[in-house]
């Protein structure tokens, strides 16, 4: 018994220093004055931080300050320019260049969309020697975005290996969202490392490994269900009903939902896309499930519900 209370002090007191290290590259990092070049910052974060993961900490941190999402461009991901090769080499070194280009713009004017920061990350990672991989695929942008299939791929994020383990990274997330059109800058460490089991509910990937490694479900599976927020992973919500993005409502009904007791939560609200109005729902919980009622909009809309005064889950409502 002894023996298991150290083990667990062990395991407490080293995610504790590993958090606090992490912490002190984000210090670091915000100290960094303007990077003259993506070679010349890539030599700073290799000599100033040790381990691996504070170096891929080092990227993301300096992506999520110092890139702004650019909301003038086209969200989906564009196939390449037509190039004209006789070879795969010569291809290759065409698409290199062009890739290069995008970095080298994107790091100089400090605005870009995903493609361009999973280009710097991964670029970044290759010039300190950390294997890393850039993945293609769909993220929904909007709870409006809920039932549609992209035709196109429209996100990219990253994966590095350190260890003999494949760790995941979104620094686009990280670095903030678009209300109303508009760039809001807000650092955002949830998708550092983020976990398979959250990344599958928000991101899906194109390539069969990546969607073999996330355990992923079929696209139009993910893309009919409800848009997950932030303070829904942060206050472990499980989630029993509706699983689907858009709720059917007859006149009469009520809007039902049934989650599993969630642990420090005293707060739920909700708001409709169409009315700025804050209500309470009716919430009563057994057994450690909570069934949480809301008002029939009477109409089609959207339901945002905060828990702790955070945006957690929204669903499309459609009268019937």
């Amino acid at each position: 018994m002894k023996k298991l209370a150290v083990l667990f002090l062990f395991i407490f007191i080293n995610k504790n220093l590993f958090s606090q290290d992490l912490e002190k590259v984000d210090k670091i990092i915000s100290s960094y004055m303007k990077a003259e070049s993506v070679e010349g910052l890539a030599k700073r974060i290799d000599y100033d931080f040790k381990t691996e993961i504070e170096k891929v900490r080092a990227i993301y941190t300096w992506i999520a300050l110092n890139i702004d999402y650019n909301t003038l461009k086209n969200k989906t991901l564009t196939p390449p320019n037509f190039i004209v090769h006789t070879t795969k080499s010569d291809l290759k070194r065409a698409r290199d260049r062009k890739e290069s280009q995008l970095i080298n713009q994107a790091f100089k004017n400090k605005r870009g969309v995903c493609y361009e920061n999973a280009l710097l990350f991964n670029k970044l990672c290759n010039l300190i020697n950390l294997e890393s991989e850039m993945i293609y695929g769909y993220s929904k942008s909007s709870v409006n975005s809920i039932g549609i299939i992209p035709k196109s791929k429209n996100h990219a994020w990253n994966a590095v290996k350190i260890k003999d383990n494949w760790l995941l990274f979104d620094a686009t997330y990280g670095a903030g969202y678009i209300y109303n059109k508009v760039w809001q800058k807000k650092i955002d460490l949830a998708y550092f490392n983020v976990k398979k089991e959250k990344l599958r509910l928000t991101h899906f990937p194109s390539s069969k490994f990546w969607k073999r490694y996330l355990n992923q479900k079929p696209l139009k599976e993910f893309c009919n269900e409800p848009f997950y927020q932030n303070a829904f992973f942060k206050y472990k919500i499980g989630l029993l009903k509706p699983n689907t993005g858009k709720i059917i409502v007859s006149n009469d009904d009520r809007i039902h939902l049934k989650i599993k007791n969630p642990e420090d939560i005293t707060n739920i609200k909700y708001i409709f896309s169409d009315d700025d109005k804050i209500r309470i729902p009716v919430i009563k919980s057994k057994n450690s499930l909570t069934d949480i009622y809301f008002k029939n909009p009477k109409r089609n809309t959207n339901i945002h519900i905060y828990i702790e005064n955070e945006l957690a889950l929204e669903y499309k409502i459609k009268l019937h």
